[in-house]
């Protein structure tokens, strides 16, 4: 009779059959990872010249990378907490962490640009060199357009506000200049109140003063009616007349002589009062015969005297 397997031997084959996989699964990946690293020593073994790859190593690490074991610049492989002169930068620090890339960025170049040297290439740019602007023609006009938005928008933010400065001022000026215009009609207004008391008082006495100056000129021509004064001013006016006004002095038209017209004569001429007569000197003769007797000349007035 045959015996079947138990329970415990069958769990102990199916435990074996897997370590085995495992073992082959790893051992799978130990040549994988053995070619990797096989072809990353064949790359990194090829030589190629610094020209081609620019690899440039600062001497000097990052100051905040922890302690660790490093060559100095003289060759000697010191421990980063024995060396005095290594000090760990907190790497959250902002400013020192950026002082450091710059640092070490500036070592960098300075060993960059003496390869270069050596080598013979070229790193500075030439004066005729043409170099193109990063930022395009059209990106740089939208920066142009908005800077001048933004200086239109400020001179028109300080013009709004002088304008508003001013006209506070100029409404300010204004009521000042009303309020000084009350003023000096109010003081006006209260020296003609005065003028007025001052011309109520007055008056009394200005009305007295004109009775005596009226009782003055009364008593000047009663003195003068019985006196030598009377006598040398009728003569005055007898020889010179009274003064004014003389009439009949000058002619002068009156309702009769203006409305006069009989004179008038249509033809040519104007008679009249005024008008000379015909033989008057408007209407001698300058030359020509006829008309009144000639003068005699000098000689017959010479033979005239002698006779």
């Amino acid at each position: 009779m045959v015996e079947s397997p138990s329970s415990e031997e069958e769990d102990e084959d199916d435990t074996k059959g897997e370590g085995a996989i495992r073992t082959t699964h790893e051992q799978q990946s130990l040549a994988t990872r053995a070619l990797a690293l096989r072809t990353a020593l064949d790359a990194a073994d090829r030589r190629l010249p610094w020209s081609e790859t620019f690899d440039v190593i600062a001497p000097t690490p990052l100051p905040f990378v922890g302690p660790m074991k490093r060559k100095r610049l003289d060759g000697e492989v010191v421990d980063d907490d024995d060396d005095d002169e290594y000090d760990v930068v907190d790497v959250h620090d902002d400013l020192k962490r950026e002082v450091a890339f710059y640092e070490n960025a500036l070592e960098s170049v300075i060993l960059a640009r003496e390869k270069c040297t050596n080598v013979g290439i070229p790193f500075a740019r030439p004066d005729d060199f043409f170099a193109e602007m990063v930022k395009s023609d059209d990106h740089m006009a939208k920066i142009k357009d908005r800077l001048i938005y933004e200086t239109k928008k400020m001179d028109a933010v300080e013009r709004r506000k002088s304008n508003k400065e001013q006209t506070a001022m100029a409404k300010e000026r204004h009521a000042h200049r009303l309020s000084e215009k009350a003023k000096a009609k109010k003081a006006h207004m209260s020296e003609l109140d005065d003028w007025k008391r001052s011309a109520e008082r007055g008056r009394s006495s200005l009305a007295g003063r004109v009775r005596d100056r009226d009782d003055d000129d009364d008593r000047l021509r009663g003195m003068g009616r019985g006196g030598d004064n009377n006598k040398k001013r009728m003569n005055a006016n007898k020889r010179y007349g009274f003064g004014g006004k003389q009439r009949g002095r000058f002619k002068q038209n009156d309702r009769a002589t203006l409305n006069d017209m009989s004179g008038f004569k249509p033809r040519g001429g104007f008679g009249g009062i005024g008008q000379k007569s015909p033989g008057g000197a408007g209407n001698k003769k300058k030359s020509g015969g006829g008309g009144g007797n000639k003068r005699p000349g000098k000689r017959a007035r010479d033979a005239s005297r002698s006779r």
